[in-house]
């Protein structure tokens, strides 16, 4: 039974044994067969199995109540043989079932021996979730170890004679903004890094050193371009050194690996993505950097990484990269006029794929920019290049609404509020929700204020602006079970089944309330620390608010991967019962959270 081997060492709680235990199950586990309507367990009947379920479904029903659903990967029957109490609950087939069925003796026996495996069955549903996250990390150190050098890693080195004075190699490799400098010698390549010039500082006129081919390091230790970023790692730790030549099959000069990006590759690519937005001189090198944050954010995902700093940490790399396009593309006198604000889910610091562009400029008042259409039309287009998709909404700084003078934007927030309408109150809520990223911040620092001054004198604008919070219905229908749409069989939209009315009904109070922070989580703190909402309650919505944005991240990043359109729809098929119960949950809690808004808004009473 390899199969089964194979098999249950890639899921919890199995993959807490050790080889010799997987053995136990291999011996004495058989594979069994059951019919629709099959009674697998009875009601006050201690199981004689655990049962783990290759394909069908068993429901837990006590009397006619569903209870619980069990589905491919499952496992049920643990907790009553550990306690040797009968099961409080009928398991029934309800879709032709084949499982594997571990004998009682053989179950214990495991139980026994490893404690960890014993505990699993009576772990909390935060609990499970650490262990899923291991389990990806270490699935994500083993990608790693068969990936190839990639070139967007290479940093630039200058190439010079062996004979070239080293004042003068120096100078180019400042000009040119290298990390090293290449010897071309006669015999071969040479190296010359900080160590060597450091060496010529201290030693220049003890040791006559004039010439670059005096200081180089020779032979140089290099790699081809084909090699496994491990071994590099391996090869870079053995000899102690901190920039590696590469090169083709054809022994062209490609660039130079630093050891400080090499580990970066290891951990997230954060700092490699930093290091390259920082020194990026055009819009190529912006463009670059920018499309490695994909691959960042899968990194730390698979290792469990919470979203809400995933969001932080490309927050803040996002907030570089615009900061280089407002400086490469804008004219001086822009930049001198203007600020460049990021809407939406940009501005909550939460967007953390690529999904849309949301942004706005704000002028000074009495500034006439020049070439407005053409300026703009170019800083989208190369978010177009990065990958970012145009706003469906066209809330973006090619649309005039949503770049304009300081006085312009003072008008909107006046009619927003004086007459609200769904479309007002939509630019409200995407406007409030903005954070400045270039230019003079000052400018949206007073905008923000005007609003609060604004909102505190038209209180009733509040409940009209919380309304739209009944706008979904939750994915959760009766008696716990997930409803899905017609054309979405077996699929939920997340934002609007759940992360839309958690992020909009924070968003209306934190307008009440005065909270100049956009980020959702740091809105719920805020208003924990006011008194509104209690510490269990600011901690449940936060763990619901976890768990939607993961599985979200999750089904986005699968997506991504297998090259289909990102969208928030979230598969039910492939998460294990584990997740759909973590799932559950977290619309328990948004649910309940909607109700608290609505009664504290008295939406029941707007028309």
């Amino acid at each position: 039974m390899i199969a089964l081997l194979d098999n249950l060492k890639t899921h919890l709680p199995f993959t807490l044994l050790d080889i010799s235990l997987l053995r136990e199950i291999e011996s004495t586990a058989q594979i069994a067969y059951y019919p629709d309507e099959s009674v697998l367990i009875k009601s006050e009947q201690i199981p004689q199995s655990l049962f783990y379920i290759i394909k069908g479904t068993v429901e837990a029903r006590e009397d006619d109540i569903l209870i619980d659903v069990y589905h491919q990967d499952d496992t049920f029957g643990g907790i009553e043989l550990i306690e040797n109490q009968p099961s409080s609950y009928h398991y029934i087939v309800t879709e032709e079932l084949i499982c594997y069925e571990i004998p009682s003796k053989t179950f214990l026996k495991l139980s026994n021996k490893n404690q960890a495996f014993k505990a699993y069955f009576f772990s909390s549903i935060i609990e499970r979730m650490e262990m899923l996250k291991t389990k990806k990390e270490h699935g994500s150190v083993a990608d790693m170890m068969v990936s190839r050098i990639d070139s967007t890693v290479l940093n630039h080195a200058t190439i010079v004679s062996a004979k070239t004075p080293i004042i003068d190699a120096l100078r180019k490799m400042e000009a040119e903004n290298a990390v090293a400098v290449l010897v071309e010698n006669d015999n071969g390549y040479g190296i010359v890094t900080d160590t060597n010039f450091r060496h010529f500082i201290l030693h220049k006129d003890e040791e006559n050193l004039e010439t670059i081919d005096q200081i180089q390091t020779h032979p140089i230790i290099s790699i081809d371009d084909d090699s496994l970023m491990f071994n590099v790692l391996l090869l870079m730790t053995e000899y102690s050194i901190k920039h590696l030549p590469v090169f083709d099959s054809q022994q062209k000069f490609l660039g130079i690996l630093e050891l400080v990006d090499l580990l970066s590759f290891f951990s997230n690519q954060s700092h490699l993505i930093t290091v390259q937005m920082d020194g990026a001189k055009d819009l190529d090198a912006v463009v670059s950097a920018a499309k490695r944050v994909s691959k960042m954010i899968g990194a730390l995902h698979s290792k469990g990484v919470k979203s809400r700093y995933i969001a932080k940490l490309v927050a803040e790399i996002k907030k570089k990269m615009y900061g280089k396009l407002f400086e490469l593309i804008l004219p001086k006198e822009w930049k001198e006029n203007s600020v460049l604000a990021l809407l939406g889910s940009e501005g909550r610091e939460e967007q953390i794929l690529r999904t849309d562009q949301d942004n706005a400029l704000v002028f000074v008042d009495g500034f006439k920019p020049q070439n407005q259409a053409e300026i703009t039309e170019q800083f989208i287009k190369v978010l177009d290049a990065i990958g970012f998709p145009r706003c469906e909404g066209n809330i973006m700084i090619i649309n005039p609404k949503w770049c304009k003078s300081f006085s312009e934007y003072k008008k909107d927030i006046h009619e927003w509020i004086e007459h609200p309408s769904p479309d007002k109150l939509m630019d409200m809520a995407i406007f409030f929700d903005s954070m400045p990223v270039a230019g003079v911040s000052q400018l949206h620092t007073d905008l923000q204020s005007y609003l609060f001054s604004e909102v505190r004198k038209h209180t009733t604008v509040l409940t009209h602006f919380a309304r739209s919070i009944e706008n979904f219905e939750s994915p959760l229908g009766i008696f716990s079970q997930f409803t899905t749409d017609k054309g979405h069989q077996n699929e939920i939209d997340i934002k609007k089944g759940a992360l839309f009315a958690l992020v909009h009904g924070v968003r209306s109070l934190a307008l009440e309330h005065g909270i100049e922070k956009t980020n959702t989580t740091l809105r719920i703190k805020a208003l924990n620390d006011l008194g509104y909402m209690n510490k269990d309650d600011a901690r449940d919505i936060l763990e619901a608010l976890e768990v939607i944005n993961r599985l979200r991240l999750h089904a986005q990043l699968d997506k991504l991967e297998r090259g289909k359109t990102m969208d928030n729809y979230i598969s039910l098929t492939s998460l294990s019962k584990l997740e759909k119960d973590v799932l559950k949950e977290a619309l328990k809690t948004v649910e309940k959270f909607k109700k608290q808004v609505s009664y504290h808004f008295h939406l029941s009473s707007v028309s």
